[in-house]
């Protein structure tokens, strides 16, 4: 072991609460010790520099050169702990947060969520953004998204996934439409843009009925395609949750889908390669909580 690695830190505290208060008994009160254990501190750090640091001037300690030169490194050791301290110390969850979400779950399923993780975090700069999955996987593999919560399933390698909810997906009607005249007509189909999973489940749903589409609408949010189904515009795909609890959901009728097309799970997914931040980790534990 080199002779610096054997340097005890600890001497050092004393070594400064000398320099600054100049004499031994004022340093022990500044350390809550007696004078002789200071001096015995010092003793012991001379021994290791092979120097003398102070050097008595009528009633007080004053730096030697040797001393005078250590003084700044021991100051800076003295700052790294604190900032070794205070790191640990302060908010683990405090910095930035960036979601993504697909519109329907921001808008039925976070926000007490986010309300619960805003009252451990309140410091904590949270940023949400909505989209389709296609849209939201791109943000999260482009790092401009620690995580997005998307319409599974998902093959992407590069991904990390995981399963919070499992929403039942239903058709949406307006009401007085029967289901039974979707097939005798040319249909509207209502939803979000491309690359919505929600989406590509209705397109999928209308090919197995033989449905004859005459257009399809693409809408931003959750209301628009709501209100263009209660208007008799077209028909859509939602989760039943959302239909549940929105305020516009008794404006529509909706009915059951085969099993293989309702079942959607929603993912948290983030980047394999990327560190996992203890904010997100806070909320993927919430969001479990609810599942």
């Amino acid at each position: 072991m080199s002779s610096w690695e054997r340097l005890n830190p600890q001497l050092l505290r004393h070594f400064l609460a000398v320099s600054r208060c100049g004499s031994l008994i004022a340093a022990a009160q500044e350390l809550h010790c007696v004078p002789s254990n200071v001096s015995a501190r010092l003793r012991q750090l001379e021994a290791q520099l092979g120097v003398a640091l102070f050097q008595r001037q009528a009633q007080r300690l004053r730096l030697t050169p040797a001393g005078t030169r250590l003084l700044p490194h021991a100051e800076q050791l003295e700052q790294l702990c604190r900032a070794a301290w205070s790191c640990v110390q302060e908010d683990l969850w405090a910095g930035e947060l960036r979601l993504g979400s697909m519109e329907s779950t921001a808008a039925v399923r976070l926000p007490e969520v986010l309300a619960a993780l805003h009252r451990e975090a309140p410091r904590l700069d949270l940023s949400l953004v909505t989209g389709t999955s296609g849209h939201l996987l791109g943000e999260v593999l482009a790092g401009r998204l620690d995580a997005a919560l998307i319409g599974g399933p998902h093959e992407d390698p590069r991904l990390h996934g995981e399963a919070i909810w499992h929403e039942e997906l239903v058709l949406v009607l307006p009401e007085g439409l029967a289901p039974e005249s979707l097939t005798q007509a040319p249909v509207t189909l209502l939803g979000f843009p491309s690359g919505c999973h929600y989406r590509e489940r209705l397109e999928r749903w209308s090919e197995r009925h033989r449905l004859q589409v005459g257009a399809r609408q693409s809408y931003g949010s959750i209301d628009a395609i709501l209100g263009a189904a209660a208007a008799g515009m077209g028909v859509g795909l939602l989760p039943r949750s959302l239909l549940e609890l929105h305020p516009r959901g008794r404006l529509v009728r909706w009915r059951p889908i085969e099993a293989d097309l309702a079942a959607a799970p929603t993912l948290l997914v983030r980047r394999r390669d990327a560190p996992v931040p203890a904010a997100l980790e806070r909320l993927l534990e919430l969001l479990q909580a609810t599942a």
